[in-house]
This record gives structure tokens, C-alpha cells and sequence, in this order.
């Protein structure tokens, strides 16, 4: 597709987030709504729409080439999908459940279960392509050291002679037992068709005779192949069996993939090309008109000395940095604006001290009489405020602003635009060049006290940051206990132990299954339905993918620290924590007790493993850490038949993904989980 057709998808797109912002940010509030199945109505039907718009906006992101417009579209694909986040977390919280069942949604929206599905934005991986190459080369480089040195199992003992001998006689009695069947075959077959010929005479067929048999014979086989091409088509047709056209692509999927793939060249093209003008802009802005900037900074500040001072009769004092400098001053005000600016600052912090003490005081009667409100009434169901909506509103008005008119007949092939590089590199170059005049006009309105006021100049006192400051008010850091080892070698090492592993290439899409299409009749009936795969590969996106993959995600979306897979053996838990892995590009930590067992033994190498696994997936984001068999950390007492090692643990997991031996998905607290202390149990305990 060309790219006026992803431009139209985008323009689709931005219409139907005006009406969904028209309708979440209304003028007057909404009243709450009491009807907990309207509320949930409203929420799901919200869900399917962003879900939507996710769907358009990713395509656009991944297809269009023109780079300042990607940077305006991750923007607002990162809001659509905080966002898509914030209704799953109500929508869990209205209905106390994990699962969700949208029939009449769906109808009233004209969509398919297939709509439903959250898709994972590609530039998860696509972004960090070459850095997911390195590390894979350099993971295999490893493991393909180790694992020549490594044994390749248990040998077997030595065959006795007599046994081999068994053996061999065995295999030869085989092999002559079917010879001789084939032989008693054949002779049967010979037998019955020389007693088919004395029976007929042996009289030799005319022509016609003998073309009626060759056409049975030969419409008998066309029609059993017939039949066999009809029953695979009706097997593809229910879902049974494959579509054998569907294994091999047709020359207009072809032309369309390769279509992608030069798009996604032109694309790393364009955006080296971006980032090479951004530079030589820059340098352009600054040696043009940098001295001009410069200069009349230096006079707007003079300006503003003179007419404090014929206002005041004394020298104004100059902002601090902290509060932005004389940027302050540059914001069309008067100077006695600017002074009573500075007062109010200055009297900020006496005036915070006052309020603190008042809340202090009014705390406990404000929270008797929000007790009695909320007794007295009833207030209902109602939207939560969102982090998301400011984000999309303010890419909606990017577009509108930049986008939205702007005529781009001239450039077909959808290069960068030099004009909006050079508004953007503008700022920054007056905000570099602003730190440099204030530090001079500093000095300058110094030596003016001296001469004009005859005023001494004081020695300035340096405040100390916020950042200092919560720095000596927060507790105690963690104690590093590998301070002289390198990042690589802490690598090496937990792959060398068998810790982090090479994820295997599976696809979120190849955990194949249907909608439950019988969830709301059951719901309905009192009945709680088992979770479809579908459902299933929704909440693996959106509690875990979709939060790994984007950092904008993991920050301000509702915080979900760990996820728990429960199910039979062979339902496809461990596939879901590969598949995660490979979505998102993560490095796959492996903590299962059956993994651990001889590695890092005592109280001393529990609190080392601890270290290095945190330490790697902290400095090597994003990571998976995943507990297989969890179970088996909570044991009281271990059974005879699993006392081989068994590791307790108690650590605060930021991400993990256990395993546990009904195929269902739900969360698990955001806390620390609560395991036991550390010890080794082993046959000889």
C-alpha cells in the first residue's frame, strides 16, 4: 500500500479519538452510574474502540517511513495502549475477574471474536534489532563453548555377551518371520489368480469388452480421489485440517510482504538521514544565528536591570537556575510582575511549612466527616481518572497542529521536513546559549552593584538540589556485592551455570485456539466459564507483553509486578513464557527449583544468585524471570519421590513469570512473594 493510504488509516484514526475524547473528557462530569452491567457496558465498549485505534495506529507506525511523523505516531500508540490498560484494570476491578465476555458489545459494534484480539506493536523488537543480534551471537558463542566440554548424559553399562547374542537372534528370527510371510503372500496371490482364469475359460475379451474395464477401473479411481480432495476440503472448511492453498503464499502476498520489507529499510534509511540533519542543523543554527540570539538576550537583560532600578531604586537580583534562569523574565511580563513573581518564591517555602501543620491538625476531623458522606451517599460507579488521556490529547493536538493542513505535494517520497527540525533545534539552542548569557549578565549585574548601589557583593549561596536532598532523606542503598566484576562476566557466568537461557522463537500467535462463544450464556445461568485460548493469549499480551515491551507502559500504567501460569501438564505454560520472550526481545532467567539444584549452595550463594540474576536483568532490561514449578518453593515437607533438591527462596521478584503445574492466567500481588528461608534439602536431611 503507498503511503497516502496509511495516511488516510491515520486521519481514520484521529477522527474516532475525537469523539472517544469528546466523550471521556466532557465539559460538565458525567453523572455515576449505579448499574454495574451499564458500567461494565461503557468499559467494554471503550476497550473494543481503543482497541481499534491501537490495531490502526500500529500498522501506520510500522508502515510509514516518513520519520518526524513516526515519533508524533509512538506517541500517541503509547497513550492508546496506557490507556487500552487502564480499562482492563477497571473493567477486572468491576467484574472480579480476569475474563471478560463482550457478546452484546460486539454485536452492537459489528465486530468478530477475532476483533477483540490486542495486537503486539512490532517495534519492540524492530527497535532494537541490532542489540537483540549482538547479544544472540554472543549467548551462542558461549553456549557453544560449553557445550562440547559439556557430558552428554548417563552411559550406559557394558552388554553382557550372552545378552547380545539374544538380542541378534531375536532380530534375525524377525526379519525371517516376515520374509517368509511375504513369500506365503505372494504364493496365495498367484494361487487366486490362476483360479480366476480356469474359472472365466480364459477367454480372451473383444474390444469393447476390454475398453468397458479400463474405463471402471479408471472412473473408479478418479471418483476415490474426488472423494479424497472433498473430505480434506470440509476438514479445512470446520477447522480440522489445514487449507492446503493457505501453505504457500499467492504472488499478491508475496509482492505485499516484500513491499514491507523495503519499507522497513527505507525507514532505517530515512531515520539516519534525520539524525544526521538534526546535527548539521544544530551546528547551522548555532554558528547563524546563535550571535544574534545571543546579543539580544544580553540587551532584553540590560533593558531589565534599567527599569528595575528606575522602578525600585536599586538593582533587581537575578533568578536562580533552578526556577529557570531569566526565562522567567522573557515571558511578556512587566518588571513589576517579575518582582512580585520572585516574592511569592521566596515566600513559598514559609507558606508550606504553615500548611503542613494545618493538614496535620485537620486530618482527623476530614476523615470523620468523609466517613459520614460517604455512609449518607451513595455515589456509584464512575470512571477513574486517567495518566493516558492528557498523553493522547496532546498527540491529537500535535497532528491537528503540525499534520493536520499541512500540504506535503512535494514530497512523495515522505523525507523529513528541514523547517520543523530547524523549530525544534531552535529551542534547544536558545536554552544553551540562555545558560551562557545568564552566567555573563550574572557577573555583569555584579560589578553594576558595586559601581551604581556601592553595594558589597555577598557570596551566593548554593542550594542544594531536590535530587541531593531525597538522596540523604531515602534509606540505605544496596550493597554491591560484585563491585570488580564487568557486566559480561557476571553474563557469562549465568549462562555458563545454566541460569539465563536461549529463548525459544515462538510466536504469541502460534498458542492457537477460538473464542469462548458460550461465556456470557453461561455467566448468566450462574455458571463461571473455563478461559478460552483466546482469552488467555489477551491477558499474556496485556499484563505482560505489552508492559515489557514499552518503558512509557511500565512506568505509568497500573503496576503489575508478577503473573501466574496454572495449568495441566501440555497446556502450553512454558510456550506463554517463550512467547513472551520473544515478543518483547527479553533475556530468560530461569529459577526453577529443578534448575537450581547443586548451583550456588548455602545461605551465602542463595544471596550471591540473588545479586548477579538481579543485577544482569536490571542492567540488561527487559528480562523475564521465570520460577517453573512453583510449587514446589512452598513444599513443608518434601516428598520421598522429589528429594533431590529443592531451593527456598525469599526475594521481591520487579517481573516474573511462574509456572505452575487449569490452563488460566491471573495476577499475582504486587508485593514481595512470600517465600520461605533459604536451605537445601537433600536425600542425606
Amino acid at each position: 500500500m503507498s503511503s497516502r493510504t496509511y495516511m488516510r488509516m491515520w486521519l481514520e484514526s484521529q477522527a474516532a479519538l475525537k469523539e472517544l475524547l469528546a466523550q471521556e473528557l466532557p465539559s460538565q462530569p458525567p453523572r455515576p452510574e449505579k448499574d454495574q452491567r451499564l458500567f461494565f457496558h461503557l468499559l467494554a465498549t471503550l476497550f473494543l474502540r481503543y482497541t481499534q485505534i491501537l490495531r490502526c495506529l500500529e500498522t501506520c507506525y510500522d508502515q510509514m517511513v516518513h520519520p518526524q511523523k513516526r515519533r508524533v505516531l509512538q506517541h500517541m500508540l503509547d497513550g492508546v495502549m496506557g490507556r487500552v490498560l487502564e480499562l482492563k484494570n477497571e473493567m477486572v476491578e468491576t467484574e472480579l475477574s480476569e475474563y471478560h465476555y463482550m457478546d452484546d458489545v460486539l454485536q452492537d459494534l459489528k465486530l468478530t471474536p477475532a476483533d477483540m484480539e490486542v495486537p503486539i506493536p512490532r517495534y519492540f523488537v524492530n527497535q532494537r534489532a541490532k542489540a537483540l543480534k549482538e547479544r544472540q551471537q554472543v549467548l551462542s558463542e558461549i553456549l557453544a563453548r560449553v557445550e562440547p566440554s559439556m557430558p552428554s548424559g548417563p552411559s550406559r553399562p557394558a552388554m553382557l555377551r550372552d545378552e547380545a547374542v539374544q538380542l541378534v537372534q531375536m532380530a534375525e528370527r524377525m526379519r525371517q518371520g516376515r520374509l517368509r510371510s511375504k513369500f506365503m503372500w505372494e504364493i496365495r496371490r498367484d494361487e487366486e489368480r490362476e483360479r480366476r482364469a480356469r474359472e472365466s475359460g480364459a477367454k480372451e475379451l473383444d474390444r469393447e469388452q476390454a475398453a468397458l474395464c479400463i474405463q471402471k477401473v479408471w472412473k473408479g479411481c478418479l471418483q476415490r480421489r474426488c472423494t479424497k480432495l472433498e473430505r480434506q476440503r470440509e476438514m479445512a472448511f470446520i477447522g480440522m485440517a489445514p487449507d492446503p492453498k493457505a501453505l504457500g503464499l499467492s504472488a499478491a502476498m508475496l509482492r505485499a510482504q516484500l513491499g514491507e520489507e523495503f519499507r522497513h529499510l527505507r525507514q532505517a534509511d530515512y531515520e539516519a538521514e534525520y539524525q544526521q540533519a538534526m546535527v548539521s542543523i544544530r551546528e547551522g543554527l548555532y554558528e547563524v544565528e546563535g550571535p544574534d540570539m545571543r546579543e539580544e538576550m544580553k540587551e532584553q537583560l540590560r533593558q531589565w536591570f534599567i527599569e528595575c532600578h528606575d522602578l525600585t531604586g536599586r538593582f533587581p537580583e537575578f533568578p536562580d537556575e533552578e526556577i529557570g534562569g531569566s526565562s522567567i523574565l522573557f515571558a511578556e511580563k512587566t518588571p513589576e510582575q517579575v518582582k512580585a513573581e520572585l516574592d511569592l518564591l521566596e515566600a513559598e517555602g514559609q507558606r508550606k511549612k504553615d500548611k503542613k501543620k494545618d493538614k496535620e491538625k485537620t486530618k482527623e476531623g476530614k476523615q470523620k466527616k468523609g466517613k459520614d458522606k460517604k455512609q449518607e451517599e451513595d455515589e456509584g460507579l464512575k470512571l477513574a481518572l486517567s495518566k493516558f488521556l492528557p498523553v493522547i490529547s496532546e498527540g491529537f493536538t500535535q497532528y491537528q497542529t503540525i499534520w493536520g493542513n499541512r500540504d506535503e505535494s512535494d514530497n512523495f517520497e515522505q523525507r523529513y521536513e528541514p523547517e520543523l527540525i530547524k523549530a525544534q533545534k531552535r529551542k534547544e539552542v536558545e536554552k544553551e546559549l540562555r545558560l551562557q548569557v545568564d552566567e555573563l549578565m550574572r557577573e555583569e549585574l555584579q560589578r553594576l552593584k558595586l559601581a551604581v548601589d556601592r553595594e558589597e557583593g555577598k557570596p551566593r549561596k548554593e542550594k542544594k538540589s531536590s535530587k541531593q536532598q531525597k538522596g540523604k532523606k531515602g534509606g540505605k542503598k544496596e550493597k554491591d556485592l560484585t563491585p570488580d566484576r564487568t557486566l559480561d562476566s557476571l553474563y557469562e557466568e549465568l549462562v555458563l551455570q545454566g541460569i539465563l537461557k536461549q529463548a525459544q522463537r515462538v510466536q504469541l500467535a502460534d498458542y492457537t485456539g477460538d473464542f469462548c462463544y458460550l461465556g456470557t450464556t453461561l455467566r448468566m445461568a450462574g455458571i463461571e466459564p473455563t478461559p478460552s485460548v483466546m482469552d488467555i493469549r489477551q491477558n499474556i499480551t496485556l499484563y505482560a507483553i505489552l508492559r515489557l515491551g514499552s518503558p512509557t507502559l511500565h512506568e505509568m500504567a497500573p503496576q503489575v509486578k508478577s503473573v501466574l501460569l496454572a495449568g495441566p501438564a501440555g497446556t502450553g505454560k512454558k510456550m506463554l513464557v517463550h512467547t513472551v520472550c520473544t515478543e518483547t526481545g527479553a533475556n530468560l532467567f530461569d529459577l526453577s527449583p529443578d534448575n537450581l539444584v547443586g548451583k550456588y549452595p548455602g545461605k551465602a550463594g542463595l544471596s550471591m544468585l540473588m545479586h548477579v540474576v538481579f543485577k544482569v536483568a536490571r542492567l540488561m532490561q527487559p528480562s523475564v524471570i521465570w520460577i517453573g514449578n512453583a510449587e514446589k518453593t512452598f513444599y513443608k515437607k518434601v516428598p520421598k519421590e522429589e528429594k533431590q533438591g529443592v531451593l527456598w527462596m525469599g526475594v521481591s521478584i520487579p517481573w516474573v513469570v511462574q509456572s505452575l503445574g487449569p490452563c488460566g492466567l491471573r495476577k499475582v500481588g504486587t508485593g514481595s512473594l512470600p517465600y520461605k528461608a533459604a536451605t537445601w534439602l537433600t536425600p542425606s536431611d
